[in-house]
């Protein structure tokens, strides 16, 4: 399987503002949070978890110029992470309000902003180079003009490795689009509830044979399943479950960002299935934390593989 050199991130950062709460309020009625924050979110969570395993990270998304988007930037700034486009004049980045329940699960509303506009003028300016990773979103598939745009943009990605990750709005990417971005597509993440929405079926490893299925040999396709780990297929195209650990979870939000992250970052070292487990891991380690883009060090992954 192809590996990179670094990481391009074509896809949304936005601001998730976040609310911790027991259960939801009564229609028409209020309820006080235990806790409440706002912080980058979406694709930043892919940058923050490449980037602490040691993964060169660049960002190729869009971003505002309004008070959003200058608290992402001093972010990314913070972590290294280049920035390949300009900043949109006279527009803001968007955001999303994530009510985070009791068990850790959250539910999103989501306004959009400028970083929904990338365009074929923007992807065209990128300097990618062959042995690039690009990691792609879903979102960014649903919505145009991105999605007209990346259609046309990805046949260009014959010499990287490319990884995509549908996102929870999977069931609204057009199959046909999703098909024809799949054939350029080395890796394929998803998490349960996704691979049900695209097969229709109800258990994770005939989910994941129908997906291999319908996108062939040449994609490495992982369904998350949280706490029960990972499924993969084996080296004899049979279901295989990669476990993960067990922790104490606060807060799932990011969690598959991270462990699609940490599967780019861990592929560069060590074989598929020992990627996964090791991206499992990374997960399961960052629903321990209130943060959504809490995603542990390589050095903080490596005393747990040697000590455990």
């Amino acid at each position: 399987m192809k590996k990179a050199d670094r990481l391009w991130v074509i896809s949304n950062i936005m601001m998730d503002v976040v609310m911790f709460v027991d259960q939801w309020p009564e229609h028409r009625g209020d309820v006080l949070a235990k806790q409440g924050q706002a912080t980058p979110g979406g694709a930043f969570n892919v940058l923050a978890a490449a980037t602490r395993l040691g993964l060169k990270t660049i960002y190729g998304g869009l971003i505002g110029t309004g008070p959003f988007g200058d608290m992402i930037v001093r972010q990314l700034d913070a972590m290294g992470v280049i920035q390949a486009n300009d900043r949109i004049p006279g527009h803001d980045t968007g955001f999303d309000v994530a009510i985070v329940e009791g068990r850790g699960e959250p539910t999103f509303i989501t306004a959009l902003g400028c970083e929904s506009w990338l365009d074929t003028p923007h992807l065209a300016n990128l300097p990618i180079q062959a042995g690039d990773g690009v990691y792609l979103s879903g979102y960014n598939l649903v919505i145009q003009p991105s999605a007209s745009a990346l259609r046309n943009w990805v046949p260009s990605l014959h010499d990287n490795f490319v990884i995509l990750d549908p996102g929870p709005l999977v069931a609204d990417i057009d199959p046909k689009l999703l098909d024809h971005v799949m054939r350029y597509t080395d890796v394929f993440s998803l998490n349960q509830r996704e691979a049900f929405l695209l097969t229709g079926l109800n258990d994770a490893a005939a989910a994941l044979t129908a997906l291999h299925k319908r996108f062939g040999d040449k994609t490495a396709i992982a369904v998350r399943s949280g706490p029960y780990g990972s499924w993969i297929m084996d080296y004899s195209n049979r279901p295989c479950n990669v476990p993960t650990i067990a922790v104490k979870a606060v807060n799932t939000m990011g969690a598959g960002d991270v462990h699609t992250a940490a599967l780019v970052a861990r592929m560069q070292e060590v074989p598929w299935e020992q990627a996964v487990f090791e991206a499992n891991i990374c997960a399961s380690l960052a629903t321990e934390r209130k943060g959504p883009a809490e995603s542990p060090t390589w050095a903080e992954l490596y005393e747990y593989l040697h000590n455990r």
